[in-house]
């Protein structure tokens, strides 16, 4: 189980949203809409315990996220930043072991199955070709992919992502999708962010809306992401309707 409790997340003495609270639990999916510098990443940061609580509290399984050490956390969640450059020629397949490190002793080295879970992350995102290409000479949409098979590697219970299709074509988008949607099904809770609506309909159980450092909207997507919120939430006039069985965000022309 994952929680915030009244939480108040930024910088120092600037605060970048506050009042957010929601417990999620095994097998549910909450997506967190809002425009650029709404504070969607801050927030990542802080459920992490990179970043403190400006106020309120996280928790992970009733325990305090502060007091959790930075290994005891790694194992409790998976994270997938926007994009992350890596400096040295790293193999793709290395990259994607470096997701067991919260799993493997001081001066151990990984084992055969923490391998062969690397090797079964790469194929499960469709890229198990890449394992021998350097991480310096692959394109960013495959290093996005390469962050999400490190993630699924780790084995946490919760996973953070953070904007998982961004940069990727629409095959691969559909690959994450569809990854999300099984991860869900083996009991894995959950949290991203995303700029496309159509996403958290299709794919989430709730949302969380932020703008202008306030909760906009905490409910179930449906409920959520409604013609008023989500215009009120991107400034522009949109309409959410059923298509073909399916609610579609579409924007109003007239």
């Amino acid at each position: 189980m994952l929680a915030a409790r009244d939480l108040a997340v930024g910088y120092g003495d600037r605060v970048v949203a506050r009042g957010i609270t929601f417990t999620l639990e095994a097998g549910e999916v909450l997506a967190v809409l809002g425009g650029n510098g709404c504070g969607k990443t801050t927030l990542f940061r802080t459920l992490l315990g990179l970043l403190p609580p400006l106020s309120g509290a996280v928790e992970i399984d009733g325990a305090d996220l502060a007091t959790l050490s930075p290994p005891a956390r790694a194992r409790r969640f998976a994270y997938v930043p926007q994009q992350q450059t890596m400096p040295f020629a790293f193999t793709v397949a290395d990259a994607v072991l470096m997701g067991r490190a919260a799993h493997v002793g001081w001066f151990a080295q990984p084992s055969s199955d923490d391998r062969a879970l690397a090797i079964d992350a790469l194929e499960r995102v469709g890229i198990a070709r890449l394992a021998p290409r350097p991480m310096t000479g692959i394109s960013g949409g495959e290093r996005q992919l390469v962050l999400i098979a490190r993630a699924l590697a780790q084995g946490a219970p919760v996973l953070v992502l953070d904007e998982p299709t961004a940069n990727l074509d629409y095959g691969n988008k559909l690959r994450v999708l569809r990854e999300i949607e099984r991860l869900r099904g083996e009991g894995r809770t959950i949290f991203l962010s995303t700029h496309d609506p159509d996403h958290a309909l299709a794919h989430a159980d709730r949302a969380l809306l932020i703008a202008d450092g306030r909760v906009l909207a905490l409910a179930a997507v449906a409920d959520a992401l409604t013609d008023a919120t989500l215009s009120a939430l991107y400034g522009v006039p949109v309409q959410v309707s059923e298509v073909g069985g399916v609610r579609r965000v579409f924007p109003v022309t007239r």
